[in-house]
């Protein structure tokens, strides 16, 4: 019953505040404030080189996006690379059945499935 008469009293505070032109300034600002906080950056102005140097022209911040995915995206990765002298061990593995996947989501949606 406290808890609820402190929410009304506050309430009422706030209500009584935003009359004022403090309250309707302060109204204004947090609109502005969640606008800008809700909205997603849509590009990026400035990046980086490869040596640290700051790129700001739209031509050479897009030239270095490039270069990165093309380095990225061409490198060898490690994790595919195949230690020479170790024999990989092949065994036959049953396929995965209708029933097992109807079971695992069941556990999974019931939290039964966490580890």
């Amino acid at each position: 019953m406290e808890v609820s008469k402190a929410k009304q009293k506050a309430y009422d505070e706030l209500y009584t505040r935003l009359d004022t032109r403090e309250g309707e300034k302060d109204l204004y600002r947090l609109a502005r404030q969640r606008d800008r906080d809700g909205k997603d950056v849509q590009q990026v102005r400035v990046i980086k080189d490869r040596d640290g140097r700051v790129l700001t022209s739209e031509e050479s911040v897009q030239r270095r996006w490039k270069e990165y995915f093309e380095e990225l995206m061409n490198e060898e990765n490690e994790r595919e690379k195949r230690v020479e002298g170790v024999n990989s061990v092949e065994q036959k593995v049953d396929k995965i059945r209708k029933d097992e996947v109807r079971k695992a989501l069941k556990r999974m949606k019931s939290g039964a499935g966490q580890w």
